[in-house]
């Protein structure tokens, strides 16, 4: 089985005249996005919002900080993405009327090969602060080993891996998300070396 890292469009053509998702609210209060995509449990916050840093129009997917990939609840067959370990769930505007459901991976998986993998790690002499990944600063391309991954796993996170989009996806997940009627330009699937 292959598989992808899944990552927005970093062509910032792209993105013009699109919307750009801001934070995560609830009840008021901002939600730490980083926190949640550690987190190894469905979301309990309902119902979430989100913030808009610029207005414009709406993409069929989107991203909420470095960690979430949104999509518009308007695409037909959204629910066939539904799998073990990743929940859709509802987020809105008060301004607007799209709603998208924020795909929440919460299964981490320690699968990666440090030694095969391409990072930057932190020099000798540095002192990781709370809020550094203690592995590395820079993260480019993981190496799994496929025996570490649970058989029928579709969506996951790497354990320890740090970086923008650590969402990986099986090739059978990447054609779901194939199938679905929408601009396919505003992903890229950058394929993972197993070992």
């Amino acid at each position: 089985m292959n598989y992808f890292k899944l990552n927005p469009n970093v062509t910032s053509k792209k993105w013009e005249g699109y919307v750009n998702l801001g934070g995560l609210v609830y009840k008021g209060e901002e939600v730490d996005d980083v926190e949640l995509s550690n987190s190894r449990m469905p979301c309990a916050f309902e119902p979430l919002h989100y913030e808009i840093l610029v207005d414009g129009n709406t993409a069929p997917v989107n991203t909420i900080g470095a960690d979430f990939f949104v999509f518009d609840e308007a695409l037909q067959g959204l629910d066939n993405l539904l799998t073990e370990h990743v929940q859709f769930v509802p987020i809105s505007h008060k301004t607007q009327n799209v709603r998208y459901r924020l795909l929440h991976a919460y299964k981490h998986v320690d699968c990666v090969d440090w030694a095969l993998s391409e990072y930057e790690a932190w020099p000798e002499s540095h002192v990781v602060k709370e809020w550094q990944n203690p592995r590395g600063r820079f993260f480019f391309n993981p190496t799994l080993s496929i025996d570490k991954i649970p058989k029928n796993t579709e969506v996951f996170r790497l354990e320890g891996w740090g970086g923008a989009f650590n969402i990986v996806i099986c090739e059978a997940y990447k054609n779901k998300l194939l199938s679905l009627d929408f601009d396919h330009s505003f992903l890229e699937f950058h394929p993972i070396m197993l070992v």
